[in-house]
């Protein structure tokens, strides 16, 4: 038996450098399993020739509010830089056991660190050098106030508003250590994000971008543009800019339009993520398993499926029969 245990992950720059005018779609998950789901599905649609010609690749990421989610906990900056952590060792290492089975590289891992989890550059640098060595690629950080901010997408951290550090702090205390830490290891990069437009209104916002991007950060995301001239007017400010440009896609926001990989991407968007969806729409189908269970009824009567989508194809999915064919061979050398 030839075993295959160096699994390749791709390399996020040449990822980027390689994607032309399509976009990346970068996608939450929030556990093992839901990374593992990910890659099988786009290796599928591989195989078949069904990813569209406009997506350039994808990216997992490890979001805060999925990781807060997992703890039964609100976006509000209840779990800090450990959790994360641990967050994105679990999906690097799910990935990688995905691509020693798969046809693929496992895709490059995205971090949500935040605001850094601390108020001084050292933290900073001590977080980004955790999530590398954790796995990631990229970190996304951001110009929110304080450690306990709020999910973006909602009115900071105690619902009367979002509060945001000052442009020169966010360069110099947490841009420029991440970028730093960055330049001193291979295929790192600095997600800078915004939520100026709910403070200070978009231009100040675009403004900040910009400024960000020269202080060293290589991606920029600008959070929450309330309609879609905001969103086309963010693609368009950024199209000749050094930076990669995200937009953010939360279903049914009360702020964002949502828009899909094609639409976004021609709006001129590098990247397009779809962070908490994954888990959203997981919650639909559970619902109604433990509703039929609670009403006492036959949960597989409700939902239906065959066995390779209950137990026996669960099983095969999470890895037992590649992981009992590896024990096997080191138990046959025993003779």
């Amino acid at each position: 038996m030839e075993l295959k245990l160096n699994a390749k992950r791709q390399n996020l720059r040449k990822l980027f450098a390689d994607k032309g005018d399509r976009i990346i779609v970068a996608i939450g998950v929030s556990n093992g399993m839901e990374a593992k789901l990910l890659y099988e599905i786009v290796s599928g649609l591989r195989a078949g020739n069904k990813v569209p010609d406009y997506i350039g690749g994808f990216v997992t990421f490890v979001s805060g509010y999925l990781a807060a989610a997992n703890y039964g906990l609100p976006d509000l900056g209840f779990v800090l830089r450990e959790q994360i952590a641990r967050q994105t060792a679990v999906i690097e290492q799910a990935t990688w056991m995905s691509a020693l089975e798969g046809s693929l590289p496992a895709f490059p891992i995205g971090v949500d660190i935040d605001t850094g989890y601390g108020n001084e550059p050292y933290s900073v640098i001590l977080t980004c050098r955790n999530m590398y060595k954790a796995g990631g690629q990229y970190v996304q950080i951001e110009d929110q106030a304080g450690v306990n901010k709020s999910c973006g997408h909602m009115a900071g951290g105690h619902g009367a508003g979002k509060e945001i550090i000052s442009q020169e702090e966010m360069i110099n205390i947490r841009i420029k250590p991440a970028v730093d830490f960055a330049r001193t290891v291979d295929d790192f990069m600095v997600m800078a994000r915004t939520d100026a437009i709910a403070v200070e209104g978009l231009d100040r916002a675009l403004q900040r971008g910009h400024a960000y991007i020269e202080s060293g950060a290589e991606m920029i995301f600008i959070e929450a543009p309330s309609n879609e001239e905001q969103l086309r007017t963010i693609a368009a400010d950024f199209k000749n800019a050094p930076g990669i440009c995200l937009a953010n896609m939360i279903e049914q926001s009360p702020h964002t339009p949502y828009k899909s990989p094609l639409e976004l991407q021609k709006m001129g968007f590098d990247i397009g993520l779809y962070c908490i969806g994954g888990i959203m729409s997981g919650k639909r189908v559970q619902e109604k398993y433990y509703e039929a269970l609670a009403k006492g009824d036959d949960a597989l009567a409700v939902l239906g499926g065959s066995s390779q989508e209950w137990f026996k194809g669960f099983s095969s999915f999470i890895g037992r029969e590649h992981c009992e064919s590896i024990n096997t061979h080191y138990h046959l050398l025993m003779g």
